[in-house]
């Protein structure tokens, strides 16, 4: 059947002037929807307060622990070991007396080189006696050889006498008297040789005694090398050798150490020179000692939670070519901080920070409230029930906060809440329902 064009027309205009009051019916839940969507609930936001206190900047690395005086000590004689003194863990003194070798064939020889000692002491006497009684023979010919020079003198006056008719001395007598003179004056000459020779001979006996002091000596030190005794007063730290041992004097016999003068050694990359050099003040170690800067702290594996004070001491004036590193010596506090029982021991491995710069009154927020976009940071402030994002540049760090530096237009004190949860898709000027942060709240 054929709907006539004039009726189809009709309908169509029925059906469209019906339309709109069904259409209105239908969207009314709707524009009722997106009313109420225009009315959102605040942000739920926890917020914790900027806190002003002070930030380090800090350096890690490891190591191990040393002693300043660790001394290995070597046997300096061959020998049985008859005796063992000290043990591992034992605490000594300078010079106490560690171990002993058989000292029988040292000791013999002590008393040979003592007795031929006493020998020479002995001799000497005899010695400058011989010299007395060469200078009183030399005195007694001197006093023969001028009582002859005297007797021929004046048997050649009389001889030269103008009265040739009479004869006051014959020619056999001046010839005599001559004769005497020079036997006399000889023998002056062989007891000076004699009293030479005797002084010769007491200085001889003289540096005889000299060398068997020396040869006394000598034996004595050999003796007291059977005896290995302590270079340096410390600890124990290993035994070597036992009761039985045939050793030599490259024996390894004991290790000493120092438990209670520590130092740790570390390496630190040549772009830090400066920073480090920068605080020695010229070179003085003493003034690094004593800086705030380039404090040490430190913690071992093997006593946890226990925090150990170091500072450095010395700096290496070169750099190791093959690694560019530098070498930095601190000294290290053995006892913890407020446990002096727990010590620091040589050996120990250790976790060293050192604190390289201050800022004591620094603005710090937790890490939690730091939003980046790229190469910029912000936080969200909340001011009146309303947030507001505050561009900031960061400082110093450690484990769960951060220092914030404002921009200049920026405003930021002690107190101001800052977001730390749900601070990611917050708008500027949105409302917030704060809530504390937990932490906080807990009194964290």
């Amino acid at each position: 059947m054929t709907i006539p064009r004039n009726r189809f027309g009709s309908a169509v205009l029925v059906a469209s002037l019906a339309f709109p009051s069904a259409c209105r019916q239908d969207n009314a839940p709707a524009e009722a929807a997106f009313a109420g969507a225009k009315k959102r609930e605040p942000a739920r936001v926890m917020v914790e307060p900027v806190v002003q206190r002070e930030m380090v900047r800090r350096l890690e690395t490891t190591t191990r622990v040393e002693s300043q005086s660790q001394v290995q000590v070597f046997a300096r004689a061959s020998g049985v070991l008859v005796e063992l003194v000290v043990e591992e863990g034992d605490i000594v003194e300078l010079g106490q007396l560690l171990a002993r070798l058989d000292d029988r064939d040292a000791r013999l020889r002590l008393d040979d080189a003592s007795a031929q000692l006493v020998d020479a002491q002995a001799n000497l006497p005899k010695l400058q006696l011989a010299i007395q009684e060469s200078q009183a023979r030399l005195e007694a010919s001197m006093r023969s050889a001028e009582q002859a020079s005297r007797d021929h003198e004046r048997n050649e006056a009389l001889a030269k006498s103008t009265d040739r008719s009479v004869a006051l001395i014959s020619n056999k007598d001046l010839e005599a008297s001559a004769l005497a003179k020079s036997t006399a004056w000889a023998t002056v000459e062989q007891n000076k040789l004699a009293l030479e020779r005797a002084r010769v001979e007491a200085t001889n006996g003289e540096t005889a005694i000299q060398r068997s002091k020396v040869a006394v000596e000598r034996a004595a030190l050999e003796l007291s090398y059977t005896r290995i005794t302590a270079h340096v007063a410390g600890v124990i730290a290993e035994r070597s050798i036992k009761v039985g041992d045939t050793i030599s004097s490259s024996t390894l016999a004991f290790t000493i150490t120092d438990p209670n003068n520590l130092r740790a050694v570390f390496f630190r990359p040549q772009r830090e020179l400066g920073m480090f050099q920068g605080a020695l003040h010229a070179g003085s170690a003493e003034a690094l000692a004593h800086t705030a800067e380039l404090e040490i702290v430190a913690w071992a594996e093997a006593l946890p939670k226990r925090r150990f004070k170091g500072v450095i001491e010395r700096i290496a004036p070169t750099i190791d070519a093959a690694s560019g590193n530098f070498r930095v010596t601190a000294r290290m506090d053995p006892q913890a901080e407020g446990d002096p029982g727990a010590r620091l021991l040589p050996g120990m491995l250790i976790r060293i920070e050192i604190v390289t710069e201050r800022h004591p009154r620094a603005l710090v927020v937790p890490k939690r409230a730091i939003r980046r976009e790229g190469d910029r940071s912000s936080i969200v402030v909340v001011r009146d029930n309303k947030a507001h994002s505050v561009i900031v540049s960061e400082g110093f760090t450690d484990d769960t906060s951060v220092e914030i530096l404002p921009a200049e237009s920026a405003e930021l004190a002690p107190g101001v809440p800052v977001v730390v949860v749900g601070n990611r898709d917050l708008e500027e000027g949105a409302e917030v329902l704060v809530t504390e942060s937990a932490e906080r709240g807990a009194g964290v």
